[in-house]
């Protein structure tokens, strides 16, 4: 991959700085495709595409405003309907990276045609200020927390009563994390304590708490929110700097914990005309 590559995105977003080594390692894959655009033999904007989604799209920002990325989105699609896909997105949910367009850029793409059908928020804690906010707790009336214990055939069914895709991930039990009442398993997470992968050096130490889900008949009791309570707390013992809320729907559910959110993306789709 191009040097410049990173060069350019490092200059548009400048909150992920990161070696070129690393962006590599985020965003380079066997089957992606490379389009750029070069201004007197200097890469003036680039995109990457796996398959039918865009993954990143950037155009260095002293050169922006000149119709460059507009020549790049329309080389992609066309590309794209030549080899017979009937649509393009912008994102995908593979990245450890963007898995949306970033909202700051939407209307770029809703100008060239793309409809919004849905997206999500990237959150945050610094964990020097955990706890903090007014939240109130409910889920220590009825619920008891700990490493999950037990056959993971349990463990899956609870998750894909939840989201059956998410099950897949559901393999290692030591970093699995429950809450449970009555016995039964009523939410659950994952702990990532090596997360640095979702955000850049300067953000110091990440952990993550992902796949959080709760089982449909014991929500609204407040155990998933105290459940990531503890996780947070937990995080903040192993020294972790960072709490990473990785695409989640559902901001202001976190917001109560002290979470914010620092990036909002829009999943975009458009029809394609194939050629």
């Amino acid at each position: 991959m191009k040097k410049e590559y990173s060069e350019i995105f490092n200059l548009c977003f400048p909150q992920f700085h990161m070696s070129h080594e690393r962006f590599c390692s985020l965003l380079e894959k066997e089957k992606s495709t490379y389009f750029d655009f070069e201004e007197n033999g200097q890469v003036a904007g680039f995109a990457i595409v796996d398959d039918y989604a865009i993954r990143l799209l950037c155009v260095a920002p002293q050169m922006q405003r000149k119709g460059i990325g507009t020549k790049l989105l329309a080389d992609i699609e066309e590309n794209l309907a030549s080899k017979g896909y009937e649509k393009c997105l912008t994102g995908g949910v593979s990245s450890k990276m963007f898995i949306g367009a970033v909202e700051e850029s939407w209307g770029f793409f809703e100008k060239n045609g793309y409809k919004s059908v849905g997206g999500c928020e990237e959150m945050l804690i610094r964990l020097k200020d955990f706890p903090k906010g007014d939240y109130v707790l409910h889920g220590h009336e009825i619920a008891e927390y700990g490493w999950f214990q037990g056959d993971m055939e349990e463990i899956r069914a609870a998750v894909a009563a939840v989201d059956e895709s998410w099950v897949q991930y559901y393999t290692n039990p030591s970093n699995i994390y429950v809450g449970r009442v009555n016995g039964e398993i009523a939410s659950f997470c994952q702990v990532d304590l090596n997360a640095q992968n979702y955000l850049t050096d300067a953000y110091g130490k990440v952990g993550m708490p992902g796949c959080v889900g709760t089982v449909p008949k014991f929500r609204n009791k407040g155990v998933a929110l105290e459940m990531i309570a503890n996780v947070t707390g937990y995080l903040k013992e192993k020294n972790m700097d960072i709490s990473f809320i990785f695409y989640t729907g559902v901001a202001r559910w976190y917001e109560k914990l002290g979470y914010e959110t620092f990036l909002t993306e829009v999943f975009g789709v458009k029809e394609l005309t194939n050629k």
